[in-house]
């Protein structure tokens, strides 16, 4: 398990063209959807590393003096017992409809639209 990391980042420059590039929607939809387990929990590891990186920076602020504080008003609330298939199903589904409709989205950088679903589909409700 502790060769697990390596051998993901191993996987990700085999099955991405650019490795030396940021991944693109259209090879992340790829990985996601492949009947490859390794691509498979490539795929969710990567997404469970946007999720994290998405709650954990959009909640948070640092002071002046260096110091992160959490945000009173966040604008993204993933819930926290979101599973892992779940966070994939959610971003599967969007990345389909979306590249039915616009095919050229699939050169536009994965983590952008990973973070995008995530801010429309995870808003924090604001009290009435």
């Amino acid at each position: 398990m502790r060769h697990l990391p390596r051998l993901l980042i191993l996987v990700t420059m085999i099955s991405c063209p650019a490795a030396a590039e940021q991944m693109k929607v259209g090879d992340l939809y790829k990985m996601c959807t492949s009947s490859n387990q390794i691509d498979k929990t490539a795929c969710r590891f990567y997404l469970l590393g946007v999720f994290e990186g998405a709650s954990l920076g959009t909640g948070s602020v640092t002071d002046k003096s260096g110091t992160f504080r959490e945000l009173k008003d966040k604008p993204v609330c993933v819930p926290e017992d979101l599973s892992s298939a779940a966070m994939e199903l959610v971003i599967k589904m969007k990345m389909g409809q979306d590249l039915a409709v616009y095919p050229q989205d699939r050169e536009m950088p994965a983590v952008s639209f990973v973070f995008g679903v995530i801010v429309h589909e995870f808003p924090c409700q604001k009290p009435k």
